[in-house]
């Protein structure tokens, strides 16, 4: 998804395209899970007939050029372990986005990602962090606040504190040659009504253009942007 979505977006603006890639900052645009409908088991592991995968960012920018290379070529496809699957995007929807004050219910619709450096044996190793230790949560304020700072080119109002969390799943995924300790989870936010917002388009944690960190509000709708693909093969 990934890989798909960075081509389309060289589609349609090569230049935006080609700074993301060479930025060595943060990126600002993060995309859900491909949620299934109708799903059902199979031999091949799962089956569907339609899907939708969430896209959002606080870029406009981002936002136009992803549509304009997702209409300009619908079809793509992914790849699994019997073989690829043709997917086609029949639509794109703008949703309405939700009012922000200092509180919000969050859920995952892809896990997020933290991590840390600890010193192991006299040498320096980097550790995936889940819900259960504080750093992760430490980890998760210093993101936000520097990705905001990074993109608005201000200081953000600095209040921020994870209240409470349900429903955390772990999650062990591969990224290249490597495997990603992340975690979906739901959680409730107090913080200032601007990283609120910011954590809603820009999404939580790290590899957020990888495809994690994206969350949904729990109580008042759905993301940014809504893409709908049909499965073809």
């Amino acid at each position: 998804m990934a890989s798909m979505l960075y081509f389309r977006l060289a589609d349609a603006d090569i230049r935006l395209a080609n700074e993301t890639h060479a930025h060595q900052g943060f990126k600002f645009y993060t995309f859900s899970n491909l949620v299934l409908m109708n799903r059902r088991k199979c031999r091949s592991g799962l089956c569907f007939d339609r899907a939708f995968f969430i896209l959002s960012s606080p870029d406009d920018r981002f936002i136009k050029s992803f549509t304009e290379g997702l209409l300009q070529q619908p079809e793509f496809y992914l790849d699994g372990p019997d073989g690829r699957t043709d997917l086609v995007i029949e639509r794109i929807e703008i949703l309405k986005e939700p009012s922000f004050g200092d509180e919000c219910w969050f859920r995952t619709l892809s896990p997020i990602y933290t991590k840390t450096i600890r010193k192991e044996n006299e040498n320096l190793r980097e550790i995936d962090l889940y819900p259960t230790e504080p750093k992760f949560y430490e980890n998760l304020h210093r993101n936000l606040t520097g990705r905001f700072s990074e993109f608005y080119g201000k200081e953000p109002v600095d209040h921020f504190d994870v209240v409470k969390t349900a429903d955390i799943k772990p999650k062990r995924i591969k990224i290249a040659d490597n495997y990603r300790r992340c975690s979906l989870m739901s959680l409730r936010i107090q913080a200032s009504p601007e990283l609120l917002k910011f954590a809603y388009d820009a999404g939580l944690g790290e590899k957020n253009a990888m495809g994690f960190g994206c969350v949904d509000v729990v109580s008042q709708g759905t993301q940014l942007k809504n893409l709908t693909a049909d499965e073809r093969g």
